[in-house]
């Protein structure tokens, strides 16, 4: 492959492997990261030999990294899952397709049955990752489960469960790997308070976008109110929100826009004041995200690597749109030619 593309299997690294015709990396928030290698799948001595090669067997960890002037990125680490095979008669136009992804999916492979009592989400997500041999970036939640309450109960995989705690607190949880393999799990709120890794600029010049997509919806909540009964005192829990508790990624945000009252009504079974509050959070999060964006480019115009769960900036969109988003989604397509990016945004504000 002629942009450098290093493939990783096992811990080695293996240039007949990083010469795949195309390579494709699905990055998107909320989902393990996952991979496709693309590869003729020629005739050799009456066979078709990568569809046994042990090198793409189920189960063979697979590291892609791409090479910047800055250092190495490393894309994606995770076993292969699946193959996708095109037979053609006579050997000739076969293709092969090896599919896989991050170590997410480890997680998603046992249903476990567990009472975790007496901690907080956080510290269960923590107790969880330690049996994976992560580097572990938790952040602390508020959302408590003790024994003469509700404990919490887990009745699905691990990585159900995490996202499961995640989606209650306005958390995201993801997998990175560094230029030396070294996997990190991320449980927390999304990192708005950074700085940009890059500047997608369109109308300006240089350019290194040719296109935006843009649309924004304001009919979403600004507030939730929340309130259960505390089954121990007989007194009420208020867990209401009255705004998001993200850095806005601009001026203005959905609140300031709208100027009234738009509500929704939490009903999820708590006794714990900090649990109930850290649901109506993690609703008024995920409604926040109002304006998104798509837009394409490639490395050799941007000049860097463009990952999901970061920051950009945003020129040439005009005072109201131009500014910070966060990163959602990123679809990484490498190939002899280019390393294209087709990038997702999401913002919860605008100037």
């Amino acid at each position: 492959m002629g942009l450098g593309l290093i493939v990783t299997v096992n811990g080695r690294d293996d240039n007949e492997l990083a010469a795949a015709t195309m390579v494709e990396v699905q990055e998107r928030m909320g989902q393990p990261t996952t991979y496709t290698l693309h590869y003729p799948a020629d005739i050799s001595e009456g066979d078709l030999p990568l569809l046994s090669d042990a090198r793409l067997d189920a189960g063979s960890e697979i590291t892609l990294s791409v090479p910047t002037s800055a250092d190495t990125v490393c894309l994606v680490k995770g076993p292969v899952s699946g193959q996708q095979i095109h037979f053609q008669h006579g050997g000739e136009g076969s293709s092969l397709a090896v599919q896989g992804a991050d170590t997410a999916i480890t997680l998603d492979r046992e249903v476990k049955s567990q009472v975790w009592a007496g901690l907080t989400d956080s510290d269960a997500v923590s107790a969880i990752l330690g049996n994976y041999g992560f580097m572990a970036d938790v952040e602390s939640t508020s959302a408590g489960h003790f024994e003469d309450k509700h404990t919490l109960i887990q009745r699905q995989s691990d990585f159900q469960f995490i996202q499961q705690l995640a989606r209650r607190n306005g958390y995201l949880f993801w997998i990175s790997c560094d230029a030396m393999g070294i996997e990190t799990a991320h449980f927390k709120r999304p990192p708005l308070g950074g700085s940009s890794s890059a500047e997608l600029i369109i109308n300006l010049d240089p350019p290194n976008i040719e296109q935006l997509e843009l649309s924004w919806d304001v009919e979403r909540a600004t507030s939730v109110e929340a309130v259960q009964l505390d089954l121990n005192q007989l007194s009420d829990i208020n867990g209401g929100v009255a705004q998001t508790p993200l850095d806005l990624l601009g001026g203005n945000g959905l609140a300031d826009i709208t100027g009234d009252t738009r509500s929704q009504y939490l009903t999820a079974p708590s006794d714990d004041g900090g649990d109930l509050q850290s649901r109506g959070e993690g609703s008024l999060i995920d409604s926040g995200w109002f304006v998104r964006a798509s837009c394409q480019t490639t490395y050799e115009q941007l000049g860097s690597v463009i990952r999901a769960h970061s920051l950009v900036d945003l020129r040439g969109a005009g005072q109201r749109h131009s500014g910070q988003y966060f990163v959602c989604a990123v679809h990484h397509v490498i190939d002899a030619v280019s390393h294209r990016m087709e990038i997702e945004l999401i913002r919860n504000a605008w100037e």
